[in-house]
């Protein structure tokens, strides 16, 4: 199987979706290859990976979001498709999509470009957010994106979490409910995003495919 080098990744808004992208793309640079993050979240205003456009720059990681430059005009509805180029070259592109319909539209812009290439799309799931709380309610999202595009969801991500306050528990109960939903749906379970500290002890109860492991919080100060 030809290795994957783009990487769509959408979900609800709360779910941990931005955390996810860079924590996947600080992963990569650490292997010492290079890493675009395309920033196509023009939905939410907060938390989005272009805030972090310094910090990802410093560890070697290419931020693509609009064409103001820097913090500027970070909070308009605005996107660059200059990525695209390097998605055609099979490099490293992770794609922050926004959630809802208003993702999809901006995934259609891209099709022709995704398709040439190997790649997976990823929906992040957080069973403590009100719109994700039960397996059934994961499927029906899904299964509304899947409606909605061309390019369907090839696997989920587990991001159970509860910001500062999370515990095993909370990884373990979404965990749950995201295996029911992939069972249900017939795709797999690809990664499980969580701090080192809570995967001491619980290596052997994680049943994704990949784990990402962080020690800080990326998009949230410690006092958020």
């Amino acid at each position: 199987m030809d290795k994957v080098k783009t990487t769509i990744v959408t979900g609800h808004y709360g779910s941990g979706k931005t955390e996810f992208c860079v924590n996947l793309a600080l992963d990569i640079a650490k292997r010492g290859e290079k890493v675009t993050i395309a920033d196509l979240d023009v939905v939410n205003p907060y938390f989005r990976s272009r805030e972090a456009a310094a910090k990802l720059a410093s560890r070697g990681i290419t931020l693509a979001s609009d064409h103001f430059g820097g913090n500027s005009g970070q909070d308009l509805p605005a996107a660059s498709f200059a990525f695209l180029s390097n998605v055609r070259a099979e490099e490293n592109v992770i794609i922050d999509l926004a959630g809802g319909k208003v993702g999809t539209r901006l995934l259609a812009a891209c099709y022709d470009a995704i398709k040439s290439v190997p790649y997976e799309f990823l929906c992040v799931l957080n069973l403590f957010r009100p719109e994700t709380s039960t397996a059934a309610q994961m499927i029906d999202f899904i299964n509304t994106i899947n409606a909605e595009v061309a390019l369907p969801i090839t696997g989920l991500v587990n991001n159970g979490n509860l910001l500062h306050d999370s515990t095993a528990d909370h990884i373990l109960s979404s965990q749950k409910a995201v295996m029911t939903a992939a069972n249900a749906l017939g795709l797999p379970l690809r990664y499980t995003l969580i701090h080192a500290e809570l995967y001491k002890g619980m290596e052997n109860m994680i049943q994704s495919d990949e784990v990402l492991l962080f020690d800080k919080l990326q998009m949230r100060e410690s006092w958020q």
